[in-house]
């Protein structure tokens, strides 16, 4: 296991010429909320957009569309129909699928989707989708341990998975005892079984990619303000909007920790772990970025 530092991590940040234009730093997809949580999807598109992605857009039911529109304006809206859960109805996600087809996006999906999460990803997911990478986290991970995508889902190569420690014991079908135990050996687990860069959130974020072995980085940086509703989409999208820059999937992952992290660092020290929220933390991103 090594630990990240600072050095490495801005390192790899992917660099803007004067010239650039949107179309260089990549779309993502949000596939997000829904009527009973529509907080989510604002906050991981509002991280996406805070991490340099060239465009993001939102497809969700209508509530969520608008409350996150008035965050972030920069947002593009897919507004999709509600189902009978709440969610976002599988056709439409189906139609967003679609959409992308001759544009290949990064794929964000699962923060908010509630009890419609496995429906809309097997709109979304299998033979012949457009996703160019994914990011799967929250609802998408409870559907992917519940068996609802099939036992061997056909994920996009570049795939990161983000549970935090409950969600890794459901992925491995074990307890958040066991998990806690041998983090290293968790992580390990998940990336080689479902084949993609496994992210296991908690103090000391672990990450780890299929087929390395022990070459498992530790992340340093974070602290007890984390520990509530929200932190993890803002780290999803964070992790989105860094693939769609074209960055490789473990380093897209180590460096969204990385820098989750030393923001929400910088807001405790500014505010205080009890108090501090996860939207604060994207206040303290661009201080952290600058070096």
């Amino acid at each position: 296991m090594r630990t990240v530092t600072k050095q490495e991590i801005l390192s790899l940040l992917p660099r803007r010429r004067a010239d650039a234009n949107k179309g260089e730093f990549g779309t993502v997809a949000a596939v997000a909320g829904s009527m009973a949580y529509r907080g989510a999807a604002a906050l991981c598109v509002e991280a996406a957009l805070r991490s340099g992605a060239g465009l993001v857009c939102l497809a969700s039911v209508e509530p969520v569309v608008q409350l996150t529109l008035s965050r972030t304006p920069e947002c593009c809206a897919l507004p999709c129909r509600t189902d009978g859960d709440g969610g976002i109805l599988a056709a439409d996600a189906a139609a967003v699928r679609q959409r992308f087809t001759e544009r290949p996006a990064v794929l964000l999906a699962g923060p908010g989707l509630g009890p419609s999460a496995g429906r809309v990803l097997n709109a979304l997911l299998g033979a012949g989708a457009p996703w160019k990478a994914a990011v799967l986290d929250a609802d998408a991970l409870n559907a992917l341990a519940a068996g609802d995508l099939g036992d061997f889902p056909l994920l996009p190569a570049a795939t990161v998975l983000t549970p935090h420690p409950g969600e890794a014991a459901r992925l491995l079908h074990t307890s958040v005892r066991e998990v806690q135990a041998d983090r290293e050996s968790a992580v390990r687990q998940l990336a080689d079984f479902y084949g993609c860069v496994a992210v296991l959130k908690g103090a000391g974020t672990l990450i780890a990619a299929p087929g390395q072995g022990d070459e498992i980085l530790r992340n340093p940086t974070g602290n007890p303000g984390l520990a509530r509703g929200g932190s993890g989409d803002v780290l999803a999208g964070m992790v989105a909007a860094l693939l769609a820059q074209g960055m490789k999937p473990k380093d897209a992952a180590a460096c969204a920790v990385w820098l989750h992290g030393a923001a929400a660092d910088r807001c405790a020290a500014r505010t205080s772990p009890m108090t501090m929220l996860p939207h604060d933390i994207l206040n303290d991103l661009p201080e952290v970025l600058r070096g």
